[in-house]
């Protein structure tokens, strides 16, 4: 049966630099974890547990565990090009086969620090070595699979395998829903089955070249993940601008303004998110770059430690996979979406052009009340400043006289009445002549919002 000896557990976190987490925040939470951990949390597996280095980046534990096995580690923040992360090793001495290797990884998983939430999160990446003993035909297979399943319970669904200085290598993913299409956070492993304790040795050298290549490799499917699901935001504010356009026919000024603000909006929001497809990318461009140069320079060392088989094919098709989808889509998003911005920029123009109309109409519909008004008042006030003349002969009038007795108005205010009465009756007909003129010389205007917005 397979033996795995001195299994290894890496486990790299990434993060942008924006992301907002504190330089010196999660070493002192690394610490106060290991030393509950160490003091007893898990008594069955582990015997002790010490912190043995601790500094403002990096926290050094070893401990033994029930087995007699010893077991060490180290947690860190590591800055890589703009980009952070957090990188966490834990090895065990000693040699471990079927059950006991799952064992042996549950014990080591109990000793991850919870994380919490992490705003501006990449990706992460499991990484499990070891080299094997007495491996049968199908053994790595099998226990690759146990590997996977007790990091990821949900098991894996990809898997591509190479050589590593002579020694098997294992990647495992989880993709939905299609095989390239949406990477499973948290789901990616590499296992290394070195062949011997001397090309173990020699691949622990090789610890900061994958931690950048992993960055590289997470943050090319964050950019693709974040492009997919802007798109997917801009078409739904599209359609929803889209589904609103009949409304406009009913809609009164205030309201016209109100849709005007909202597209404008929009129309900002699309802009912004087309640039931000842009700016992803150039992300995936450069960091492709990046990734490509990474696994050259792994091949190159690889096999400038001694002449043993390498195959990195699985590296590189990875390398093949953006270049002919990921890259290509955002070519074709960018492409698919600049006609919904000229469409929106319509819009937005369509709706000013109704605003304007609406206010001019508005503005007449005031100045034309104004002029109404001030004709009516103005005629009114012609007839009240000449009433001493008229008042005294029109009062004496029979009709008049007998009106005046029948709504038994006194004495004092006939005069007034009268003059007020009179004012009132020439205001109204000067408004009514007043409009009568204002139909007649002025152009017919839009009576109706159906009709003002042909």
């Amino acid at each position: 049966m397979i033996n795995l000896v001195c299994p290894t557990l890496d486990l790299f976190i990434y993060h942008l630099q924006e992301g907002g987490v504190g330089a010196a925040t999660y070493p002192q939470d690394f610490r106060a974890n290991i030393v509950e951990q160490g003091s007893g949390t898990d008594p069955k597996a582990i015997k002790f547990l010490e912190v043995t280095h601790f500094d403002k980046s990096a926290v050094e534990f070893e401990g033994q565990l029930k087995t007699d096995n010893r077991i060490k580690g180290s947690v860190g923040r590591f800055a890589l090009d703009e980009n952070y992360g957090l990188a966490l090793n834990i090895s065990v001495d000693g040699k471990f086969n079927g059950q006991e290797v799952v064992q042996c990884l549950e014990v080591m998983l109990t000793l991850i620090p919870e994380q919490g939430h992490l705003p501006g999160k990449l990706g992460q990446t499991w990484m499990v070595s070891g080299w094997v003993e007495n491996p049968e035909k199908d053994d790595r297979e099998i226990l690759a699979n146990d590997v996977y399943q007790t990091l990821i319970e949900e098991g894996w669904q990809y898997q591509e395998k190479g050589q590593f200085l002579g020694g098997t290598v294992f990647e495992f993913w989880r993709s939905s829903p299609q095989r390239w299409e949406k990477m499973e956070a948290a789901s990616h492993l590499i296992l290394i089955l070195y062949p011997n304790q001397k090309a173990m040795e020699t691949g622990a050298d090789f610890h900061q070249d994958w931690k950048g290549l992993f960055c590289y490799r997470n943050k090319i499917l964050w950019a693709y993940g974040q492009s997919r699901e802007l798109k997917e935001q801009m078409v739904e504010e599209f359609n929803e601008m889209s589904a609103s356009i009949k409304g406009l026919y009913n809609l009164d000024l205030c309201e016209l303004k109100l849709a005007l603000q909202n597209n404008s909006l929009a129309l900002s929001n699309f802009v912004n998110n087309i640039n931000s497809i842009e700016v992803r990318q150039h992300e995936i461009d450069l960091n492709l770059h990046q990734y490509e140069k990474s696994v050259q320079s792994i091949a190159k060392k690889a096999g400038n430690v001694f002449q043993v088989s390498n195959d990195f094919k699985f590296l590189q098709e990875f390398s093949a996979i953006v270049k002919a989808k990921y890259q290509k889509q955002l070519e074709q998003d960018y492409a698919s979406l600049r006609p919904y911005l000229n469409i929106l920029e319509h819009l937005r123009g369509t709706i000013a052009s109704i605003v304007e109309i609406s206010q001019a109409q508005s503005d007449r519909d005031f100045q034309t009340f104004a002029c109404l008004v001030g004709t009516g008042i103005g005629t009114a006030g012609v007839v009240a400043s000449s009433s001493p003349s008229w008042v005294i002969p029109l009062k004496q009038s029979a009709l008049i006289a007998a009106t005046v007795d029948h709504l038994q108005v006194p004495e004092p205010w006939t005069n007034f009445s009268l003059a007020l009465s009179l004012s009132a009756i020439a205001g109204l007909l000067g408004c009514l002549l007043a409009s009568v003129c204002i139909t007649w010389f002025c152009p017919k205007r839009l009576s109706n919002k159906s009709d003002r917005l042909r």
